[in-house]
């Protein structure tokens, strides 16, 4: 194994992020983990993102995974949990060779600003559905999308940077 890692690394990083991703989507549609992990999330990103909103002047109800108030109300289902751009960068930081150590820092720096990226993703989608609705669902579904898949892998990159750049110099 070995030998054929060191003759064909590219091969095995994307089979390793590959199959990650694989499993990512099999636990994504899982009934327990949809019922004990990711709705629990997505109240819980209603919750931050509601607290957020009311912090710059935006009054709102939080109610489970509902976001609402008489003008607008905006709902935190799967796919606005920023699941798969954190299964994104979770796999190439594990599929990347690199020390344990630094792969939980990079794991923890970077999921802890893709989570608060969903929380400005969630409360700007909230305030562009009060002040312009008809841009709600491009913003939701074009913009926000390709943003977060583009920072999940910029991450990625930086994290990379920083384990080459740090690994060069020891």
């Amino acid at each position: 194994m070995g030998t054929l890692y060191r003759k064909y690394p590219v091969f095995f990083f994307v089979g390793l992020v590959a199959l990650q991703i694989i499993l990512f989507y099999i636990l994504y549609r899982n009934l327990w983990f949809v019922s004990n992990i990711f709705d629990p999330l997505s109240e819980f990103y209603a919750s931050v993102s509601g607290k957020f909103l009311s912090l710059i002047g935006y009054s709102n109800e939080v109610n489970g995974d509902i976001i609402s108030s008489t003008q607008f109300a905006v709902g935190i289902k799967k796919g606005c949990d920023a699941a798969e751009p954190m299964a994104i960068f979770i796999a190439g930081v594990l599929a990347f060779p690199a020390l344990i150590k630094k792969k939980f820092i990079g794991l923890g720096a970077g999921l802890f600003i893709l989570f608060l990226l969903n929380i400005v993703r969630i409360a700007t989608l909230y305030i562009v559905g009060i002040h312009y609705p008809d841009f709600f669902e491009s913003m939701h579904l074009a913009v926000w999308q390709v943003v977060f898949i583009f920072v999940a892998i910029v991450l990625w990159f930086l994290w990379l940077q920083l384990i080459v750049t740090k690994g060069a110099k020891t």
